[in-house]
Parts: C-alpha cells; sequence; structure tokens
C-alpha cells in the first residue's frame, strides 16, 4: 500500500486529500458522546482515502487528524472519559479495516462494467463497514469497562440497535465520491482520450500526403 495510484495526476490526489480533510474537520468536530458506532464521515473518509489516496501515509494521516480532533474536542467539554477509554486504540483497527478494503475496491470503469464497479464497491463497502463495527463496538463494550454486567443477550439488542445505521452511514459519502469518479472517468478521461487518437490519426494522415 505504499504506492500511490500513477494513474491519477498528481493534481487530482492533492484535490481528493484536501476534500477529504475538510470534510473530516467539518463533520467530526462535533464529536461522539459514544464509542457505540463510528463518526459516519470518518468511516467513508479511511475507505475513500484507500481507494483513491492508495498510500499508507495517508491512513496515518487521517488517523492523526481523527485523534487531534477527538482530544480537541473532549477537551473543550471537559469529558475525556465518555469518549477516550481503554478501548480507543482500537479504532485503528476499524479504520484500518476501512482503509484497507477500499484501497482492493477500486473502480475500474475502463475494464469493467459499471454495474460490476458498484456491485464490488456496494459489497466492499458493506464488509468493511461490518468489520469496523463489530470492532468499534465489540472492544467499546469489552474494554472499556463501562459494561461489566453486560450479557451476551443484552450485547445483541444493542447491535440490532445500532449496527444498520452504522453500516449505513458512509454509503451518501461514498456513493457521491463513486458517481464524481464516474463521470470524471466517463465524460473527462474517455473525452481526452478520443481528442488524442483523433488528433494522431489526423497527423498520421496528413503525413502521408
Amino acid at each position: 500500500m505504499k504506492s500511490v495510484n500513477q494513474t491519477s495526476p498528481v493534481s487530482l490526489l492533492i484535490a481528493v486529500f484536501a476534500l477529504l480533510t475538510l470534510l473530516m474537520l467539518a463533520t467530526r468536530t462535533h464529536h461522539f458522546t459514544s464509542l457505540n458506532h463510528l463518526p459516519s464521515a470518518s468511516i467513508a473518509i479511511f475507505f475513500l482515502a484507500g481507494m483513491y489516496l492508495r498510500n499508507i501515509k495517508a491512513f496515518w494521516f487521517f488517523y492523526t487528524l481523527s485523534i487531534t480532533i477527538d482530544l480537541a474536542s473532549s477537551y473543550s467539554r471537559g469529558q475525556f472519559g465518555d469518549c477516550i477509554t481503554s478501548s480507543y486504540p482500537m479504532l485503528v483497527l476499524s479504520y484500518g479495516a476501512m482503509f484497507t478494503v477500499g484501497y482492493y475496491s477500486k473502480p475500474n470503469w475502463q475494464k469493467n462494467s459499471w454495474q460490476i464497479n458498484i456491485i464490488k464497491v456496494a459489497l466492499a463497502l458493506f464488509i468493511a463497514s461490518s468489520i469496523a463495527f463489530f470492532i468499534s463496538n465489540g472492544s467499546y463494550y469489552t474494554l472499556s469497562g463501562k459494561f461489566p454486567e453486560l450479557s451476551w443477550a443484552e450485547y445483541g439488542t444493542r447491535v440490532d440497535k445500532y449496527y444498520f445505521k452504522s453500516i449505513s452511514n458512509p454509503v451518501f459519502y461514498v456513493i457521491s465520491a463513486v458517481v464524481i469518479d464516474f463521470t470524471v472517468s466517463h465524460f473527462f478521461t474517455d473525452k481526452a482520450i478520443n481528442t488524442s487518437t483523433a488528433a494522431s490519426e489526423s497527423a498520421n494522415n496528413s503525413g502521408k500526403l
């Protein structure tokens, strides 16, 4: 995961990086009152960072940024104990799952049909979000020390309450990104290729004359 996708222009990677950074700053600063589920934008950000930035340095940047925002928000509210518990370090595994699955799920509009790409991304997002949820949710209930008497039956009711909401939270962000990706690839990249091909053919024909 150390290599950046060489088919993407550097300017485009910078734009994606800046957009994801602004998205995290805009949506995570409200903070979260518990670790029952991950913040929706953060899940999507790590998934999209893996998909489009494709560089492990991007993962550590967003992870560090998320910690900084959480600590600053907790300090301003004076409530470190609400979310910064002994289970907090497990978030790196949740985010790592999102980033890794996203890395291997990037759509290839030139090679595969849009239906195949959509199905691939949808399945990948479902799997990654589910893994992230159970790591974050399970670690919070088992490691935070706030639920010493929680039974499996009680935990099941809590999973039922939060699971669907958690895995559906990042859908809007990922769909928006995929639609933009498809539009850029279909209308701009293909147009650039066709223009380049036409220019090359015109040059060849002129040479023959």
